[in-house]
């Protein structure tokens, strides 16, 4: 018994011996792969991360590149904005200079001929706009109103303006002298006589440069008034009779605020 018992003894810790070994070898072959396959994976992931940062890097060149066009773009459009401004800046100045020179030369002109006797009867075109003899004319009436205008005088340059419209009402310094009367009125805070005398400026004169800053006058007033239906109408006015005007980009942002 004991003989038999010393042979399979030995037979069973040496199948159990084995068996354990072979477990071993497979679990090391199990570690073995599935390093090789993370390890696969792990290339695989930083192959993909290195392409997806190269996309990132060159979409963010491009975006830089594209800002930097645009703010190239957008110095040279101020740029050309700002010198686009000054001539117009320039040229109203040298327009307001020469009608200022004009009105000067007219008004010494009349000056002259107050002074010389009358040797024959002027025609009626003539006497429309001629001074009479010992009297102002138009252009020395509207230059004597304005100085008063700049000064304070309101009273007076109204004076002067209206002794224009009635003794010269043919003149085409008429619609000058309508238009300060109104500013007269509007500094005086009278807004109801303002605004009467620019719509009879439109009205009677509808050809006069003067007219879209008595239609954007008006339609300020309207809004103030808080008339926003009447007033929005006046800008669209403006910017449909007068398009190319400083009144008409006005009126625009002006609509603009009121939407």
């Amino acid at each position: 018994m004991s003989s038999l018992a010393a042979l399979v003894i030995p037979l069973v810790c040496g199948s159990c011996f084995f068996a354990t070994k072979s477990d071993f070898d497979r679990l090391q072959q199990d570690v073995v792969g599935t390093r090789a396959s993370t390890n696969a994976a792990d290339s695989v992931q930083r192959a993909y991360l290195i392409e997806v940062t190269r996309s990132v890097r060159t979409l963010t060149d491009s975006i830089n590149a594209l800002s930097r066009r645009v703010n190239a773009l957008k110095t040279t459009t101020e740029t050309d904005l700002t010198a686009m401004k000054e001539d117009i800046s320039q040229l109203q100045d040298l327009s307001g200079q020469s009608e200022q020179r004009l009105r000067d030369m007219r008004a010494a002109l009349e000056d002259k001929t107050a002074a010389q006797p009358e040797a024959t009867a002027p025609s009626d075109s003539v006497a429309s706009s001629a001074a009479p003899t010992g009297g102002p004319g138009p252009a020395q009436l509207l230059q004597a109103g304005r100085d008063q205008l700049l000064k304070g005088g309101n009273v007076a340059a109204r004076a002067a303006f209206s002794e224009l419209i009635t003794k010269y009402p043919r003149s085409d310094l008429v619609p000058e002298a309508m238009f300060f009367m109104a500013q007269a009125f509007a500094a005086e805070r009278n807004n109801d006589a303002a605004d009467q005398e620019y719509a009879a400026l439109i009205s009677r004169f509808p050809k006069s440069p003067r007219v879209p800053t008595a239609m954007y006058k008006r339609a300020l007033q309207l809004q103030a008034s808080r008339k926003t239906a009447e007033a929005k109408r006046l800008f669209q006015d403006i910017i449909k009779r007068f398009p190319r005007s400083d009144e008409a980009a006005l009126a625009d942002e002006r609509l603009q605020s009121i939407k």
